[in-house]
């Protein structure tokens, strides 16, 4: 190779390595002003390449330069679907969810195909960068020393320039190791607090006579309501439901719950709620399954309830339903529908609330917990709304009832996203309000949010409240609801309080242990 070729590529190998050091772990990092940074490292690497040439220096450098590339796009993608960094100990689960979702949305051949490039391009990177780090060997020592020196004088040069301080490498990996030994002393005091949870088994004495239906809307946010873009579809819809509630003789009264979670893991919020405790990771999700706490579910069971879950995003084994200690689980397969798959969402909600009515509440009491994914990305094609006696088996959803792009061209624009996402929403809500009008027969509904969706739609600095509404067609069932947290209607206040998810379970087993006065007593 000429001169001008080995300084050519030593100097790509060396911005190259400057932008995989300046590469950003938050997306408000995302600026080309970020890459005229200096850093401190950079000056130090050059040195030590410059004085320990060999190719074991190299190799190490390759590899912890690749790794670090790997972390902060970890964290990057984990901010913009969950609002946090990524921690190696408690997320690396979600590979195998993404792969789910992204394969159900795009075909298996395509989202293989994605896997591909992106190992390809981390791949690329690693390969490109040895090869230009090889080369810079050709250049002089001199030349060598002078670039580690010029870098030094850079860095120290930016350190008393406004704004152009240097950025530090350092923190960002010590940070990653960090998370990792608070897992461990998280999972730790979390055990701690399993040891020493208790409490007397409740009676649910007020409830006694009537199904209690606790149902998780997908995706269901307060942004949704509070956003001005999303509160022109969200205000009237909910002001219709609540209509059409009142119509046919029923109250509601509703209010904000901080989740455990944003943008997925529904899961940690049907754990959070079901255990009392705060399960906002998967280490504390895996060990609570394996614990003796009494689950909100089984304690209804003691009480005299018969309890069951309707569960349409489980398609594998489920040991986890073990622990919530239910009756009757009907999955995806055992809910028995015959028509098609809205992309990665098995069927619709509509069909979800058929089959939980004809088959979960029977002639006695009954506790439900149901989980309505029609609002779970990618949020298209939606179903149509069928008339109630129409829906049978499923089968009706054959592929001509439904409306909306492909994922390919919905995602293709976050404006289109956002909208999507509204649309699913107004959908899940509307298709709740007229079973409960239709099918409620007495029931308490217990309908809420499992989280926000992810901040690409909500923004990094969303809370991570969710709505919740506590509907009955009697009102002493909510009169005994704290009005520091509950206002009447579907519509929650934003000024009341916002109760952790957690405390909704000892709020419910001690706001009903009394039994109900005579109805004409509000």
């Amino acid at each position: 190779m000429t001169r001008a070729g080995v300084w050519i590529m030593a100097a790509a190998g060396i911005l190259l390595l400057h932008a995989i050091l300046v590469m950003p772990s938050h997306p408000a990092g995302l600026s080309l002003a970020r890459l005229a940074r200096p850093t401190w490292e950079l000056p130090m690497i050059l040195l030590a390449l410059t004085l320990l040439p060999g190719r074991w220096l190299r190799g190490t450098l390759v590899a912890v330069a690749t790794v670090l590339m790997v972390l902060r796009a970890a964290d990057l993608g984990t901010y913009q679907a969950f609002s946090r960094p990524f921690n190696p100990l408690l997320d690396l689960h979600l590979l195998t969810s993404g792969w789910s979702l992204l394969a159900s949305s795009i075909g298996r051949g395509q989202a293989a195909a994605a896997v591909g490039a992106v190992v390809l391009a981390v791949t690329g990177v690693a390969w490109v960068l040895w090869l230009c780090l090889t080369r810079l060997r050709g250049v002089p020592t001199v030349a060598r020393a002078g670039l580690a020196g010029g870098a030094l004088a850079l860095a120290g040069a930016a350190s008393v320039v406004p704004g152009w301080a240097p950025l530090a490498v350092t923190p960002v990996v010590a940070a990653q190791v960090t998370r990792m030994a608070t897992g461990v002393n998280d999972l730790a005091a979390f055990t701690e607090d399993l040891r020493a949870a208790s409490e007397q088994a409740p009676t649910f004495a007020a409830l006694q006579g009537r199904d209690v239906i606790l149902a998780f809307v997908e995706s269901y946010g307060r942004s949704f309501l509070e956003d001005p873009e999303f509160a022109l579809t969200a205000l009237p819809r909910l002001a219709a439901v609540e209509d059409r509630l009142a119509a046919a003789g029923w109250s509601t009264r509703s209010g904000w719950l901080a989740a455990p979670t944003r943008g997925g893991q529904s899961w940690l919020s049907h754990g959070t709620l079901m255990s009392g405790l705060w399960v906002d990771n998967q280490v504390r999700y895996d060990r609570l399954m394996t614990s003796q706490r009494t689950s909100l579910n089984r304690l209804f069971g003691a009480a005299g309830w018969t309890v069951g879950a309707a569960m349409p995003a489980i398609t594998l084994d489920w040991p986890e339903a073990a622990w919530y200690g239910y009756d009757i689980t009907l999955d995806a397969a055992r809910l028995g529908y015959r028509g098609q798959p809205f992309e990665w969402v098995t069927m619709p909600d509509q069909y979800t609330w058929t089959v939980l009515d004809r088959v979960l509440r029977g002639p006695g009491d009954d506790m439900v917990e149901v989980a309505l994914i029609t609002s779970h990305a990618p949020w298209t094609p939606l179903p149509e709304i069928l008339p109630w006696d129409d829906i049978g088996d499923g089968s009706v959803f054959d592929g001509t009832r439904r409306a909306g792009d492909t994922p390919r061209v919905v995602w293709s624009d976050p404006d289109t996203i956002r909208a999507q996402y509204a649309l699913s929403l107004d959908y899940a809500l509307e298709v709740m309000g007229q079973y409960v009008a239709r099918d409620g027969d007495g029931a308490l509904f217990i309908v809420l949010g499992d989280h926000q969706p992810a901040p690409l739609l909500t923004g990094q600095g969303a809370s991570p409240d969710v709505p919740i509404h506590i509907i009955s067609d009697d009102p002493r069932l909510l009169n005994r609801l704290p009005e520091a947290l509950f206002t009447r209607g579907m519509v929650p206040d934003p000024a009341r309080a916002t109760l952790p998810m957690q405390d909704l379970r000892v709020m419910l087993t001690t706001i009903y242990e009394t039994p109900l006065t005579d109805r004409s007593v509000p």
